[in-house]
């Protein structure tokens, strides 16, 4: 006979820290005092789904507390146990070992944000199971006592898999605000410093940083005509945020570009060595040219080599890989803040088989914001646009649109900055060599809780580097270049 618990039990994770750590990382973390980990911990889970007695007891004591925004300690805690009379000597010993518990967490230090992101992850995943699994053994109950036919205990089990990324998401749900809110407001207080230019992570380009408030939580999805360089950008970005950021790891999905590409428009960058003779291998080890390149890589891995992730896409680079691949890379580094780059948005293969490419895009976008909000991440998906969109900017530019539009969080197009019909170009040096560039602009067209706007960029495509040169407001922007449909 089949045992339906085996289709959940069988998708159990290897490698994991045991249960126990887990839970008891996520308690200590709730009484850390420290409100960005007790909003995070205390939104996502439930007392009643630890699987310890002793800590499912001792979270049914702290969460009410915690909820009102009460102080919680060592202290509070012993108070709230009442005593045992010593005649009962199970109470008495149920007693002394949740104390037991208390001295063990006060000891224990306050974790990281990453690893609490990361055990907290795999707290709920088993939270959903457990559920799926309890849901599995009443099927299988009924279809044992011959209440369900095997048609039915199919059906059955077939919709608790299906459901299990439901659940997973509503795991947490349901708390009025009255509970969430002396949380949220203390993790929101903890949050405000006068000093603050920008709350999101800094990119490196001031113009950039004050647009989008640094680049946020969330989804970022930049758009551009083919050969525009919005790779090279992306690139340039996300190692600028590595290296400026030491407590964000990247995780760079390139479905275009191998990993050689990539590596070398860091180093050309680096070095203002062109990217082609680094490429062909032209230079002579002994140049001051391969000195500059050897420079270069001495300090790319001294500062964001080792936060820094390539994953070569391939047909199995799926929403649900992407979104594993990130929780792999942040249980590897226990890095606080996560910053995904999908190069690019239209050649992300699904598992569903979509007829309408505007149906498949739209499911991607989706499942996007998902891994951009349950991971807490910044998620920057490069995107095609239409051909009719090469010289002009706006929603309706980005190719298979719809849900581009609605989902994004900051939505930008890169276009080439024209003089009439005419590319502008011009020359510059850097770092002492002579060198040509583009004019670009990055077309802010969407800002979901800011400004839109236009960054001027000079693009040096021999040594894949972007170097900003100005900001326009955008209605002036397009004013000034004769753009229709403005949002």
């Amino acid at each position: 006979m089949i045992d339906f618990t085996d289709i959940i039990a069988n998708a159990q994770e290897v490698n994991r820290p045991e249960l126990r750590v887990i839970e008891e990382t996520l308690l200590k973390a709730v009484l850390s005092g420290r409100p960005e980990l007790i909003t995070r911990v205390i939104s996502e889970t439930r007392p009643r789904e630890y699987y310890f007695d002793l800590h499912r007891q001792l979270a049914d004591k702290i969460y009410p507390d915690i909820s009102q925004g009460k102080h919680v300690d060592k202290i509070t805690l012993t108070a709230l146990i009442p005593e045992a009379p010593t005649t009962d000597k199970e109470k008495v010993k149920e007693r002394q070992s949740l104390l037991d518990l208390i001295d063990h967490l006060e000891a224990l230090d306050i974790p990281e944000a990453g690893k609490v992101e990361s055990y907290l992850s795999i707290f709920v995943e088993e939270a959903r199971r457990q559920a799926a699994r309890e849901s599995l053994q009443k099927i299988q109950s009924g279809f044992e006592d011959q209440k369900i036919s095997p048609a039915e205990a199919f059906a059955k089990a077939n919709q608790v898999i299906m459901d299990q990324d439901t659940s997973r998401r509503m795991v947490g749900a349901f708390k009025s605000e009255a509970e969430d809110w002396p949380t949220y407001f203390a993790a929101l207080e903890a949050n405000q410093d006068p000093t603050h230019k920008f709350t999101g992570l800094d990119t490196g380009y001031t113009h950039l940083n004050n647009l989008a408030n640094g680049l946020p939580e969330g989804l970022f999805v930049v758009g551009a005509a083919p050969s525009t360089g919005k790779t090279t950008w992306a690139k340039q970005v996300a190692d600028q945020i590595v290296e400026l950021n030491p407590k964000v790891v990247c995780l760079f999905i390139s479905l275009e570009q191998s990993r050689e590409e990539l590596r070398v428009k860091t180093l050309s960058r680096l070095s203002t060595v062109e990217n082609r003779d680094i490429l062909r291998g032209r230079l002579d080890i002994n140049s001051p040219a391969w000195k500059r390149v050897k420079t270069a890589s001495d300090k790319y891995t001294a500062s964001t080599a080792g936060r820094f992730f390539i994953l070569e896409g391939d047909k199995t680079t799926t929403p649900e890989r992407i979104r594993l691949a990130g929780l792999q890379v942040r249980r590897a580094t226990n890095a606080e803040d996560l910053l995904i780059v999908v190069d690019y948005l239209q050649i992300i293969p699904t598992i569903e088989d979509f007829k309408d490419p505007r149906s498949r895009i739209d499911s991607i976008m989706s499942e996007l914001r998902r891994i951009a909000r349950d991971l807490g991440a910044t998620v920057m998906a490069i995107s095609s646009v239409g051909r009719a969109s090469y010289d002009t900017a706006g929603l309706s530019s980005f190719k298979e649109s719809g849900g581009i539009e609605y989902a994004a969080d900051l939505g930008a197009i890169m276009l080439p900055r024209k003089n009439g019909d005419d590319i502008e170009r011009g020359k510059a040096t850097l770092e002492g060599i002579n060198l040509e560039w583009i004019g670009v602009d990055l077309v802010v067209v969407k800002n979901r809780n800011g400004e839109r706007g236009k960054i001027e960029f000079q693009f040096f495509p021999q040594i894949s580097r972007f170097k900003e040169s100005g900001e326009k407001s955008l209605p002036d922007a397009f004013e000034a270049a004769g753009k229709e449909g403005r949002d």
